[in-house]
């Protein structure tokens, strides 16, 4: 029959100076089904701890290079082993020694010479508290992790994967607050497709959705690393434009504007042309950034107006 594997039984790490010591140490605690490492000194302890992160070490106060307290002191400073519980195996038995090793974050402190027993139940303890706290852990990572997935859910649009109006009501805030601090400009264009209904009547509501997410797609792939593309509902789109003036955002709408006329949309047997009617505007100084979107909407009413497939900016 061959032998478990050690490494995936819970690991302890003993420190002491005495070898009879470390030998008794490790024979119960193997025979209890503990993986154990060993180390002669503090200093010993201090990198093996942050190397195998073991899941209990055992600790001589007074050992050489190094003590006890203080190789404590280093694995409790450590942010990758500070969570480890230490256990002080000690013939000091002064109650300022004891009272400083739980100080400095000991979770025990037994006192030679000890009972087999005595040494088991403390350590079955630790490593039982040190097991419910890593569940503990893992749960809150996961409910976060959870958290986190619901609230970008709730801000993306199913159909596109572009931020939807929520995304845009958090990015707009934070946008604005941008502009005003360092007074810098901030614009945005409103895009929508023209006559999508008839494409919807044409060529049916997939192909609609089909070219919706083309459209998503070609503003993801021109815009700035900065720039924010976000499906305002239906048809439309709203490019959030930080550090851009109304210059700039006319421009970047008119090469939006001239690649979807040179596209074609759809797939399969159902294909056809597409073409975007865009408003931009500029945030003002006296205005808020849902003013700035309010204007860049009239912009794009007074594209459709003049004949679609146009660019259009407010004064």
């Amino acid at each position: 029959m061959s032998e478990p594997n050690q490494e995936k039984r819970p690991v302890i790490l003993v420190a002491d100076d005495e070898p009879i010591n470390r030998a008794l140490l490790q024979r119960r605690l193997e025979k209890s089904g503990y993986a154990v490492h060993l180390a002669a000194t503090g200093k010993e302890a201090v990198e093996l701890s942050q190397r195998l992160l073991p899941d209990l070490i055992i600790l001589d106060v007074m050992m050489p290079v190094m003590d006890g307290l203080e190789a404590c002191r280093r694995i409790k400073e450590n942010d990758l082993t500070n969570d480890i519980p230490v256990i002080f195996l000690s013939a000091r038995d002064e109650t300022d020694i004891k009272v400083n090793g739980l100080t400095l974050g000991a979770n025990d402190y037994i006192i030679k010479p000890f009972k087999a027993e005595e040494l088991m139940a403390r350590v079955d303890v630790a490593m039982r508290l040190k097991s419910e706290r890593d569940r503990l852990r893992r749960t809150a990572n996961e409910a976060l992790t959870a958290a986190e997935q619901a609230q970008e859910k709730a801000l993306t649009d199913a159909l596109t994967g572009l931020f939807n109006r929520y995304g845009l009501q958090r990015a707009l805030g934070r946008e604005f607050a941008h502009s005003r601090r360092y007074n810098r400009p901030l614009s945005c264009l409103m895009i929508d497709i023209d006559y999508f209904k008839k494409v919807n009547d044409a060529h049916g509501h997939p192909a609609g959705d089909v070219a919706i997410q083309q459209v998503g797609t070609i503003l993801t792939e021109i815009i700035r690393r900065s720039d924010m593309v976000f499906r305002y509902g239906g048809e439309e789109f709203i490019v959030l434009l930080p550090e851009t003036d109304i210059e700039g955002a006319f421009a970047l709408g008119e090469k939006i504007r001239s690649l979807a006329e040179t596209r074609v949309f759809g797939n399969g047997e159902r294909i056809f042309s597409l073409t975007l009617s865009v408003g931009a505007a500029v945030l003002k100084e006296s205005e808020s950034g849902h003013d700035m979107i309010a204007r860049a909407d009239e912009a794009l009413y007074n594209a459709k107006e003049n004949g679609r497939n146009r660019v259009e900016t407010t004064s």
